[in-house]
């Protein structure tokens, strides 16, 4: 019994020892398999956890980034501190920011000075001259009827035109008077013309025209007197453009005195005869001022532009130190975005050009020249007129009876080139889009001739801006339609100018109205971030293409197509 007891506890014993081995083998699979299992748990715990990190990362970026737009760094407190500055200036140089004075000079200081300060902007300054500008002294015009000497009042009763030809009459010169408005060729011939002194009516056509007409007929002088429509048409109008380089010396009579003169040299028996004197020189060094993106292809570029200059008669601070400073604000602010926000706020593909044009308010000459530099420039990459892709112009931001006016594609002139219209009308239409979005009225303003569009878009390129309206008058519907989404009372005043202060002494800093002020630069901020940011901006605004050489208007023929009421 022991011997097989013996055997069989060994038999137990090895079954005993298998069978531990089997439970520890099993065991030990079963913690191998529970350890990969929470291996492969935690890596795909992990996983997601890392994956939603992500997400999470990108959509805080996503949200950064699109938290971050320029309209946004917009505030009217930062445009009224700049603008107030531009007041400071007028007010040192006794009260106006018009070319060839210490204040237009000491707005392109100041904007210069800021842009050096706070941007890595690229600076150019561009200087030219205007011919017949500069008065010295005051002008003489006599009057010499049966014997009677008249000598008459400077800025009551007449007025130099500019860019008119000096005079240095010595002795009377007999009048003659200009049947119908000098229009037509008919007018001149059926009178003796020739080496007198001529008086014209204003109107039918520019005063441009009337000139080239009276120096085909060789006259020694011409007056052109107001017609007395309106109760605007009848002083003497300081200003007047008359055609640029004129080799006759020219005045602008109030109507009065234009009455005057008709009358006394259409009765043969009074001899009238007219003695002119104006000692007039060129004005010279009159500059632009373009400040460029560091980034971005030089050779699609949007240029964004107002001009700097003011009326001899106010501060110019709506008309447009407005404009001027609207646009040095929006430089600043991208320059910043550019510079200290690069993760949330890329740079454009497309470089960014603002300009400041000076002599704007005596004919756009600030942007028709830097047109017609940039057309000769045709092998200069990056200045040439062709790597330019767009003009936005802002002129006149803050009128006080104000309305959001939206320059019109479908009210261009006809003469503008086609290959020009799709984009303009794409940027109305961008325009549009974001004053519906913000809750906010809009208005159509014309393409005509009166802003620094005006070259660029006779050339062939698109234009658009935003202004809040000049010396027009808001209407009634104008007003409901305003105060129907802003609030009853808050349409402007119906009947009356948007801006009754323009080209007046009281365009003052108190001239402005400080909402639309704003709201316009916003939009401003909006049109330049879009386009830039998009993938094809060249194929945007032109699908058919574009010529890459153009021919240079000629001026003449820039004023005239672009029918400028301010030139009749």
């Amino acid at each position: 019994m022991t011997e097989l007891q013996d055997k069989h506890e060994v038999q137990n014993a090895v079954v005993s020892a298998s069978g531990s081995k089997t439970v520890f083998y099993i065991f030990f699979i079963l913690l191998i398999l529970i350890t990969i299992t929470c291996v492969a748990l935690s890596a795909a715990t992990l996983s997601i956890v890392r994956r939603d990190s992500n997400s999470n990362s990108n959509l805080n970026s996503s949200s950064k980034s699109g938290s971050l737009s320029l309209a946004d760094q917009i505030t009217v407190e930062d445009l009224l501190k700049h603008l107030e500055q531009l007041q400071v200036i007028a007010d040192q140089s006794g009260g106006t920011r018009a070319i060839t004075t210490r204040g237009f000079n000491g707005t392109l200081d100041y904007i210069t000075r800021q842009l050096e300060q706070n941007t890595k902007f690229i600076l150019h300054h561009q200087y030219f001259t205007v011919p017949n500008y500069v008065v010295r002294g005051t002008p003489q015009l006599q009057s010499q009827v049966n014997g009677a000497v008249n000598s008459h009042i400077y800025l009551t009763d007449f007025a130099y035109m500019v860019f008119s030809a000096r005079a240095n009459f010595t002795s009377f010169v007999r009048l003659v008077v200009i049947p119908n408005l000098g229009c037509q060729d008919a007018d001149w011939s059926s009178v003796s013309a020739a080496d007198a002194v001529v008086l014209v009516k204003r109107g039918d056509c520019t005063y441009v025209e009337k000139v080239t007409f009276a120096e085909n007929y060789r006259v020694r002088g011409l007056l052109v007197y107001n017609d007395g429509t309106a109760a605007d048409r009848f002083q003497a109008l300081q200003g007047v453009r008359a055609k640029m380089n004129s080799s006759v010396p020219a005045f602008f009579l109030s109507y009065s005195m234009g009455m005057q003169l008709v009358n006394a040299a259409n009765d043969a028996g009074e001899n009238a005869g007219i003695m002119m004197n104006a000692d007039v020189s060129d004005a010279e060094g009159i500059g632009n001022i373009c400040a460029d993106t560091p980034s971005g292809d030089i050779t699609k570029t949007i240029v964004v532009g107002a001009h700097s200059d003011g009326v001899p008669a106010g501060s110019g601070i709506n008309d447009n130190g407005s404009g001027t400073i609207g646009l040095l604000v929006l430089a600043l602010n991208l320059a910043r975005l550019f510079q200290t926000s690069s993760n949330n706020y890329p740079t454009y593909p497309y470089r960014v050009r603002f300009c400041w044009w000076g002599a704007e308010e005596i004919g756009l000459l600030g942007s028709i020249y830097h047109v017609e530099q940039a057309i000769l420039n045709s092998d200069k990459e990056g200045e040439r007129f062709q790597d330019y892709l767009l003009n936005l112009n802002y002129d006149m931001l803050a009128g006080p009876n104000y309305r959001f006016g939206i320059h019109d594609s479908e009210m261009a002139p006809t003469s503008t080139p086609l290959v020009a219209l799709n984009g303009t009308s794409r940027i109305t239409a961008l325009f549009r889009q974001w004053f519906t979005e913000q809750k906010l009225p809009w208005s159509n303003s014309s393409l005509g001739g009166g802003s620094d569009y005006v070259p660029f878009l006779a050339n062939g390129l698109a234009v658009g801006g935003v202004n809040t309206g000049a010396g027009g008058i808001k209407t009634a519907a104008e007003r409901d339609q305003y105060a129907a989404i802003l609030g009853t009372g808050n349409g402007g005043i119906a009947n009356a100018a948007f801006d009754t202060c323009y080209h007046q002494q009281c365009d003052r800093i108190t001239n402005i109205n400080p909402f639309a002020y704003e709201k316009v630069v916003k939009a401003a901020a909006y049109a330049i971030e879009y386009m830039g940011r998009l993938n094809d901006l060249e194929k945007w605004l032109y699908p058919q293409g574009r010529p890459k050489r153009l021919e240079r208007i000629s001026r003449s023929q820039l004023y005239n197509t672009q029918n400028d009421p301010e030139l009749y």
